[in-house]
């Protein structure tokens, strides 16, 4: 697979500047088969989003969106008998379609790291017993990773990794799962209850017990309460949703178990969290009524965490039909974005957080907000189209 090299430092399409603001990706999935993806600019300031026509586009192709990369998406599509896999750079709208994998069986996550100038895909999947229906056991993961350095697939299967759960939800149905998080030069995925850790530079990986799970069965229904992961301060952030409220954790580093040790009393070796804060659903309820009062669609289960902008300290959710901006430090409520179109067809609406590469289509991507001002999104107008 020589032929198949992708060099990044030479390759324009791929190329990016990791110094960007923080802003959003919409993704649309209409049910005829079609994308749309809207970027939404975040004002540093107010938390107040507005569109970035620049770098939206359309695309014919049945696409989903699996994670972003310091400027870069990871987008999956159907191939001949697998996914196919394509990264992707919306400043120069080419993607570059990977290799068909060795995967034969189900790929179960997905992710993408990228340090400016080389990316790596990583796909994991585990062996199952058909026979018996177990499975995965210790040790039955294992990795598939494409290096834009050398275009070809590897095989790794970590050693010593215990990680014996069902299999979760495939790939095939991204909008179930937590997006992966590329932090710290490695890659997050959350995986029933937790956190497996695969570190590109050390090629090795690792699993932490996520703050919410629990060996009692009733706590696997938890789960369809949407979750997100995201990066504050160079420290990786789990927040989830159940029936109290939007709890945030943060991931300890060793040099930190002893600062929060006197307060929270815990196994470092099982549990590696501290609560950083909870937002409670009445609470937050009682800070616009108009947006979250019982009458409108929308109940604990539907609230979707999905990123966190530190400069404004504010934390996104996604409810049906609105996007809404909530201050940490004030409490403040505000709706951002609304995504409600009767009369149109969409199977699917899912937002990412996505670090905007600064580059020449900045400089007139968008118009300045105004405190409080709405944004609706363009569903089904012209936008750039793509072909994959």
């Amino acid at each position: 697979m020589e032929d198949q090299k992708i060099d990044c430092s030479e390759n324009s399409s791929i190329l990016s500047d990791m110094s960007g603001a923080k802003g959003f990706v919409c993704h649309y999935r209409f049910e005829e088969g079609s994308s749309q993806f809207i970027f939404l600019d975040v004002d540093q300031e107010t938390g107040g989003v507005s569109i970035n026509n620049a770098l939206s586009f359309s695309t014919s192709s049945y696409l989903q969106t699996i994670s972003s990369a310091n400027g870069l998406l990871l987008l999956s599509g159907f191939g001949e008998g697998q996914l196919s896999y394509h990264v992707f750079n919306p400043l120069t709208k080419r993607p570059e379609t990977l290799p068909p994998h060795g995967i034969t069986g189900e790929v179960i996550r997905s992710g993408l790291a990228f340090d400016g100038k080389q990316y790596q895909v990583v796909l994991v999947h585990v062996f199952k017993d058909e026979e018996n229906g177990l499975g995965p056991l210790p040790g039955d993961i294992e990795l598939e990773i494409f290096s834009s350095e050398t275009g070809a697939w590897r095989k790794r299967q970590p050693f010593r990794l215990s990680f014996n759960v069902e299999v979760p939800v495939s790939e095939l149905f991204t909008e179930l799962n937590t997006a992966p998080l590329f932090s710290n030069g490695a890659i997050h995925w959350e995986i029933n209850g937790r956190l497996l850790v695969y570190h590109v530079k050390d090629d090795c990986c690792e699993v932490i017990e996520l703050p919410n799970f629990s060996e009692d069965p009733s706590w696997k229904p938890t789960m369809t309460f949407r979750r997100c992961l995201w990066e504050s301060e160079g420290s990786v952030r789990y927040t989830y949703t159940d029936i109290y409220g939007v709890h945030t954790w943060n991931l300890l580093e060793e040099c930190e178990h002893a600062v929060y040790s006197h307060s929270n009393v815990y196994d470092r070796e099982k549990h590696r969290w501290a609560l950083v804060y909870t937002i409670d659903h009445t609470g937050l309820a009682k800070q616009d009524p108009d947006i979250l009062c019982p009458g409108n669609q929308w109940g604990t289960h539907s609230i979707s965490p999905f990123a966190y902008v530190e400069d404004s300290e504010t934390m996104y959710l996604q409810l049906p039909g609105i996007v809404v901006a909530h201050n940490t430090k004030t409490r403040g409520l505000q709706k951002v974005c609304g995504y409600e179109f009767p009369g149109t067809e969409f199977n699917c609406c899912s937002f990412f957080p996505f670090i905007q590469s600064n580059g020449r289509h900045q400089k007139k991507a968008s118009k300045s907000l105004q405190v409080g001002e709405v944004v609706d999104l363009p569903i089904k107008q012209e936008v750039n189209s793509i072909s994959f």
